[in-house]
Formats: C-alpha cells, structure tokens, sequence
C-alpha cells in the first residue's frame, strides 16, 4: 500500500467513525484493531502513543509522518485549524475529498502516460539492441567499415540520450501538471475553508503561511498579511505582491467593498481550479504531438548516421 493510499484509508476510516459519533480517541482504537491495513495499524499506533504524552492530534500526524499514514503540511495547516475551532470533522471530510481528487488526478497520469512510456521504452531498447547486437552484426557483415564505426555509435548514443532526457523532462513537466494544484489555487483553498470555520482573517493568513512553509508563495502571504495589519484593504494586499491577475484582483475589490470575503474566496478558487483543469485538458493534448516530435528526432539521428552510411555503402544511395 502507497503512502497515499494508507492516509486516504485512515482518513475514510476515521471519518466514517467519527461521523458515527465516536470520540477521535473511541476511533483510533478502532483503527488499531485486526482487519485494518498493516500500514494504518502501525501508524494509528504511533498516533496513539503521542497523543497519551499529551499531544495534539495535528503534532501526532506530524510525528507519523515518517511512516505510511503521511499528511502533507496543507492537510496539516487544516487540521489545525479545525482543532481550534472543534470542527475535525468537517476538515477531515475535505481532506479525503482532495486525497480522493489526487488519486483520481494520479490514475488520469498513468493512463495519458501508458502509451507514450511504452513508445520511449521500445526507442531506449532499440538503441541498446543497436549497440550490442546491430552494430558488431553490421560490422562482420562488412555493411559498415571501421572508420565510420565510432560515428555511428555516437549517433546511437546521441540518440537513445535525446529521447531518455527529453522522455524524464516530459514526464517530470506532467507529473507536476497533473499532480500538483497551483499555488493561487491553493491559498484560496485554504483561505475559503479557514474562514468558513469562523476563524478570522488574520489566523487564515497564519495558517495559511504555516501550510506553505518557506516557499515564495508563504513569503508573499506574510506580505500581504502585514499590509492588512496596518489597516491596507486586502484587495491592495494582494496587488502589492504582484502574483495575482488583475480579474482576481478585481473580485477582491468587490469583497473590500460589499464584505462578501468568504463568497468571493469561494468564487475565486472555483475559479482557480477550473484554470487548473484547462491547463491539464490542454496538457494532455500536447502530449502526443511532444511524443511524435521526440521520437522523430531519434529516428532521424540513428537513419543519418546507422542507416544511411549502410545504405551508402551497399549501394542504396550513390
């Protein structure tokens, strides 16, 4: 079982029970008992044992997080918050909403990746197949003389290192694509469901900066929470660290003006999120084309300099 595989299972689990009117601690038992997943066992354990020494529940999953149960600090940031307002299980209902997010966003990866993969897997092969078996082949053949030899594995090499560094440059690129929301959406994620606890705007932002740790983005938001301190209204706030387009900056203007701040957060990470969501559709509509273009450059590096020098040498080409 995945890290992220365990911690959605506890965190159903804990729901569930704690939606059943079981206290967090009547819970945990639970979770420890057979029939659970070994992982969430161990891991509930651990949780247990810190809580006995006095812990909070939010420093108890940080102390686990080492094992299989792993909560990022966003999560984290959450769980604080609902601690401090009593309301865990309302933010632990968000938290396995988003896991649920995440492995349906991860199993969309996989399946966009499949074919690609296995098109860079079959070139990489090619090119060792080249190397240690066409090659020496062509060689006692006489299909291509010595001196042309070392030409024509650089070129393999060339070759089979193009397609392998763009395929880890393109795999890395979708990875945080798919797998990761965009900062902007993030704070107004988290900045929608603080202030839904009733938590004022000033802890949000704290917990909000907790969430990111030393990021650019946590820098920008101790910004903007010290301009709101000295009385700058939060839509001028968040102008002054220019990281957001001028139509949020614009909504953030009505919520100055009519106080609607908790409807317009909500509004502005719906609208975050759908960005997100186009640039993955369009993503994945580029990901073959990339593919086609990678796998072109190979071909075309191994017909110059395996191909055509054969050719040339056989008579194929004069």
């Amino acid at each position: 079982m995945t890290r992220a595989a365990a911690t959605l299972h506890f965190s159903e689990i804990l729901l569930t029970l704690l939606k059943g009117k079981a206290s967090l601690l009547d819970a945990l038992n639970i979770l420890c008992r057979d029939g659970i997943k070994k992982q969430v066992q161990e891991s509930t354990y651990s949780l247990l044992f810190s809580l006995k020494k006095g812990k909070s529940f939010s420093d108890g999953l940080r102390t686990i997080n080492c094992g299989k149960v792993r909560f990022e600090p966003l999560y984290l940031t959450l769980i604080d918050a609902g601690e401090a307002t009593a309301n865990i299980e309302n933010v632990l209902e968000r938290i396995v909403i988003d896991l649920k997010r995440k492995k349906k966003a991860k199993e969309n990866v996989i399946n966009i990746m499949i074919y690609p993969v296995l098109i860079i897997l079959l070139a990489i092969i090619g090119t060792f197949f080249i190397l240690y078996k066409g090659l020496p082949l062509f060689i006692s053949g006489g299909l291509i003389s010595p001196e042309i030899v070392s030409d024509a594995i650089f070129g393999v090499i060339l070759a089979g290192f193009i397609m392998f560094f763009g395929a880890s440059v393109i795999l890395a690129v979708y990875i945080k694509i798919f797998n990761n929301d965009s900062p902007e959406f993030r704070v107004f994620y988290l900045l929608d469901l603080l202030l839904h606890s009733n938590i004022t705007l000033s802890q949000a932002l704290s917990h909000c900066i907790a969430g990111f740790e030393q990021t650019k983005i946590a820098h920008s938001l101790v910004k903007i929470k010290k301009d709101i301190s000295i009385g700058v209204s939060f839509s001028t706030a968040f102008s002054n660290t220019n990281k957001f387009s001028p139509y949020v900056l614009g909504w953030l203007q009505i919520a100055d003006r009519h106080g609607n701040l908790l409807d317009i957060c909500s509004y502005i990470k719906e609208h975050y999120a759908e960005k997100d969501q186009k640039t993955r559709e369009f993503a994945a509509k580029l990901l073959e084309p990339i593919i086609i273009i990678l796998t072109g450059i190979y071909l075309l590096i191994i017909m110059l300099n395996v191909v055509l020098p054969i050719l040339t040498l056989t008579g194929g080409i004069l």
